[in-house]
């Protein structure tokens, strides 16, 4: 074990609660302090990721117990998949603090005290491995963005948030019943309420049926997964609350909160029930490719330029979630791709919203038009991360989705040739998005003054750019890091 796990793990929160003490009138040493907290966090998780001496298996990192709090303990472990997304969050809270520096607010250091607390309980969720860990780190993900969106969003932004966070408790209530229960046939068989994976496969819960415990457990903590993600039709808080959000809430609501849900399924569902996801596969793949197809003709006709990368999410994470309930590791390999792909590409369209909208205050896109002729750096970075959303060969968003479709394919054909049918519809949106901002004609004098990206501006969408084509270029740049963890999410671990 890491016997400084704890100082490393705590680093964010304890960087959170030093704005706090931040001198509120000096907005240059708070952003500062920002910068440099976000660039510790970065380096701290990488440090945590190469030290782990085998990604293919789970490595405890740190344990203790609690004899007088019903002799639970906690674990905190990491793999090959976990050390991923560790990565990926700490990085989007870097991309955050970069792409959001212009921001003028007068509640600064509670902004970037939501920002770095956010990302601790993100890192929470990832690293527990008990159950009851890993729900206490996931319903406290839900305070710092609520009050994120409800005090830094739009017009809306008390209604967005508030919905944002009542659809997702009735999930997570949901899950809580379904833990109390096995905790009780724990305490039977074991003696001990804890819920970590080894005491889990005692319980041999049995699946005979709908209403039998184990598919009932595996609907429960599917549901409260679905809501996360989310899955068609549990999706309904996810545009209100990507448009009325902030750019910093968009960037980690869709970049890697959305993600916590999928690595639910990964990490508790499919390894633990997998009779009842033998069972419900075909159900599951159908809710994917529906989605799939339901989040593009939704985006297709927007007119809010925020509201359509909202609901190109909402067709993206189909994707992931049709590959990995395939169960085949060939799709299993390519939905935790596309989870970074996705990660990389939505936060450079996002921030590109946030750069058009702080200069034109509207996201309105027949308000824009030809902007590429005053902001040639924009429009050529933009282009590159919308090719990587609608997965155009040699970006990473094409590799993803051709593993899940091809490994789809030899699981159930006929859901993988309707989700094929997204392919051919994420670029007619993507594409009227992209000729309605960026090129045709400039049929607004105010927009001919617009300036072109600063340094300090294009700096995130370079290197989201750089991304989108090296891992299309090289996708085993990452898929060498998970690639032993495959068979533990495809019922053999």
């Amino acid at each position: 074990m890491d016997q400084l796990f704890l100082v490393k793990f705590l680093i964010p929160l304890l960087w959170a609660i030093g704005f706090i003490f931040a001198p509120k009138n000096n907005e240059k040493a708070i952003k500062l302090y920002a910068l440099i907290g976000s660039v510790v966090t970065l380096a701290y998780s990488i440090k945590m990721f190469v030290d782990l001496p085998d990604t293919s298996v789970l490595t405890t990192l740190y344990k203790f117990d609690m004899p007088l709090f019903f002799n639970l303990s906690y674990t905190f472990a990491m793999d090959g998949l976990s050390g991923l997304l560790l990565l990926l969050n700490a990085f989007l809270m870097l991309v955050v603090v970069v792409a959001t520096w212009d921001i003028k607010t007068d509640k600064l250091r509670l902004y970037y005290f939501l920002i770095f607390t956010l990302t601790w309980a993100v890192s929470g969720s990832l690293l527990s491995t008990s159950l009851y860990g890993f729900y206490v780190f996931w319903e406290a993900m839900l305070i710092p963005l609520f009050v994120l969106v409800g005090v830094f969003g739009g017009e809306n932004r008390r209604y967005a948030s508030f919905k944002f966070f009542m659809m997702t408790a009735a999930g997570s209530i949901l899950m809580l019943a379904s833990m109390c229960y096995m905790s009780a046939l724990a305490y039977k068989f074991n003696g001990s309420y804890d819920l970590n994976y080894e005491i889990i496969k005692t319980l041999s819960l049995k699946y005979d049926g709908f209403l039998s415990p184990q598919s009932l457990i595996f609907w429960s903590f599917s549901i409260a997964f679905f809501l996360k993600v989310p899955v068609f039709p549990f999706h309904s808080w996810l545009p209100e609350a990507h448009v009325e959000a902030p750019t910093a809430g968009s960037i980690i609501l869709a970049g890697i909160l959305l993600k916590l849900g999928i690595y639910g399924l990964l990490r508790f569902v499919i390894p633990l029930f997998p009779e009842a996801v033998d069972a419900n596969r075909d159900i599951v793949l159908w809710l994917g490719a529906i989605g799939i197809i339901y989040g593009a003709l939704t985006a297709w006709v927007q007119k809010d330029i925020k509201k359509l990368v909202a609901f190109s999410s909402i067709s993206h994470m189909g994707y992931i979630v049709m590959g990995i309930f395939s169960q085949n590791p060939f799709a299993v390999k390519g939905a935790i791709f596309q989870m970074i792909a996705h990660g990389i590409s939505t936060p450079g369209l996002f921030i590109g919203v946030h750069y058009l909208y702080s200069r034109t205050h509207t996201k309105k896109m027949d308000m824009y038009g030809g902007i590429a002729a005053v902001m040639p750096r924009f429009a050529i970075l933009f282009f590159i991360i919308t090719a990587g959303s609608m997965a155009v060969p040699m970006t990473c968003g094409f590799v993803g989705e051709f593993m899940i479709i091809m490994g789809t394919y030899q699981v159930n054909p006929i859901v993988a040739m309707v989700a094929a049918s997204g392919i051919i519809l994420s670029p007619i949106y993507l594409l009227k998005m992209y000729h309605l901002t960026a090129l045709g004609e400039m049929k607004h004098e105010e927009n001919k003054s617009l300036k072109d990206l600063s340094l300090l501006e294009a700096t995130p969408m370079i290197v989201l750019s750089i991304f989108t084509i090296v891992l299309g270029l090289y996708p085993k740049l990452v898929t060498s890091l998970y690639d032993g963890t495959i068979n533990f999410f495809v019922n053999k671990g």
